[in-house]
């Protein structure tokens, strides 16, 4: 169930002074093959722009060995040749989509709480991004390491953590349960993105000496 999903994944931020696409090229150099993932996510961006920075994005991470997935559009996921699709709670069901787009190798799903990480887990998604863990302006309470921890036991599906996650942070929600963490201001936020993904990497290594 876990094979081909990264450890890592990050999701694009179309409001970057640099676009989506330059601080994924600088935060994957020298980074090794299948550890991370990139997920498109340009919720207000035209069909057109989407496909052109997915078109960048497959090559990347292509030449990089790493996955890429395409946030709520299928259609455009194929046309980009992206590995997979990532819906949002109110999207389609995994079912749905699983059903029309037989070929979709990679399923990921957001969700906030257990009732919704067990729906998705029948339905047969891949993954999930359980949110937030951490204080993100905007977003509801955070949940933290603790309530992560009892959100996803017994849940057998891949859980990420999302929200507010440092590098400090990947152990103990390791040790919770997490498959991996979900990142966008760690990178986006940062003037060298490829040594903040780095430091992720660090802790990663940690936790799976052996690189599994």
């Amino acid at each position: 169930m876990t094979q081909g999903l990264p450890r890592i994944w990050i999701i694009t931020d179309p409001n970057h002074p640099d676009g989506p696409v330059a601080p994924v090229r600088r935060a994957l150099e020298g980074c090794p093959p299948a550890v991370l993932g990139v997920q498109l996510r340009a919720k207000r961006a035209s069909d057109r722009q989407i496909v052109q920075w997915g078109h960048e994005l497959r090559a990347i991470t292509r030449d990089t060995g790493n996955a890429l997935t395409v946030n709520r559009r299928t259609d455009l996921a194929e046309i980009i040749g992206a590995d997979g699709v990532h819906v949002p709670e109110l999207g389609l069901p995994p079912t749905e989509i699983r059903q029309h787009w037989p070929s979709v190798r990679i399923l990921g799903v957001s969700r906030h709480d257990r009732r919704g990480l067990e729906a998705a887990e029948r339905a047969r998604a891949s993954y999930a991004f359980l949110s937030p863990i951490f204080h993100v302006p905007g977003k509801t309470r955070p949940m933290g390491v603790h309530g992560f921890r009892a959100a996803i036991a017994g849940v057998e599906m891949p859980t990420y953590a999302l929200g507010g996650v440092r590098p400090e942070d990947l152990t103990p929600l390791l040790r919770a349960g997490a498959f991996g963490v979900a990142i966008r201001r760690a990178v986006y936020a940062s003037e060298q993105p490829n040594e903040a993904v780095r430091l992720f990497i660090r802790e990663l290594d940690k936790h799976l000496p052996n690189g599994e």
